[in-house]
């Protein structure tokens, strides 16, 4: 079994916590691959930790549909599913482009300022290759849009589609170019400035566009992977 332990239990930390996010790193970098079967007995000696909080973190891992379990044959790792990738597309599409409306109307000198500073990181980590680090900072541009409108929490209740998009942004890391979504960006940014709702949203569905064009190459790639 896959598995790598990218960092030690942080203070603050409870075992159950170590251990659910150990797991959910090894499961989203692809680590651990999908349909791969996961031994708790072996996860906990890895962690040094009882099986108890390695079954807990599972268990919240199974909820976000991360991880399977099927009681008396096993567990594994989840395999990708379009459907759900589809679905977080077609739910961030519908919420954010009210966000858009809210953030051409409502977005200030602070806010802009913040989006600024978001996309010259996401220059940097693209000039510099580093594919985790702007993939992060893609998300943050999107959760800065909802903080500027005052709707954080919306951006956390969407947050569950979030993990499978990322499985599949690292499958097709070959595919990738972090200059289209930065160019998305600046665009959808731009457009907030001019106070142009209209252009926003177009640039916001290109963007959120590109989510689902490479799905069917990789479904004939990696046909294991998905369900």
């Amino acid at each position: 079994m896959s598995f790598t332990i990218y960092s030690e239990k942080k203070g603050e930390e409870s075992s159950r916590q170590y251990a659910y996010r150990t797991l959910r790193r090894n499961i989203l970098l692809l680590d651990m691959h999908p349909g791969e079967p996961i031994s708790e007995k072996e996860i906990a000696t890895s962690l040094g930790l009882s099986r108890t909080p390695v079954r807990e973190a599972l268990l919240d891992l199974c909820r976000e549909r991360l991880i399977e379990i099927y009681p008396q044959r096993g567990t594994r790792v989840a395999l990708m599913d379009g459907r759900l990738v589809e679905q977080g597309r077609f739910l961030r599409e519908t919420v954010e482009l009210a966000i858009l409306e809210l953030a051409c109307r409502e977005c200030g000198k602070f806010e802009i300022d913040k989006l600024e500073e978001n996309l010259e990181l996401q220059r940097q980590l693209a000039k510099n290759g580093e594919v985790i680090g702007f993939f992060q900072c893609d998300s943050d541009f999107h959760r800065l849009l909802y903080i500027g409108c005052g709707k954080e929490t919306v951006y956390d209740a969407i947050g569950f589609y979030l993990p499978h998009f990322i499985r599949e942004r690292m499958l097709r890391l070959d595919m990738f170019n972090p200059y289209d979504l930065l160019s998305d960006h600046e665009q959808i940014l731009e457009a907030v400035k001019e106070r142009d709702c209209r252009k926003a949203k177009a640039h916001l569905k290109q963007h959120l566009d590109r989510v689902m064009c490479d799905q069917k190459i990789l479904k004939e790639a990696y046909p294991n992977y998905f369900v």
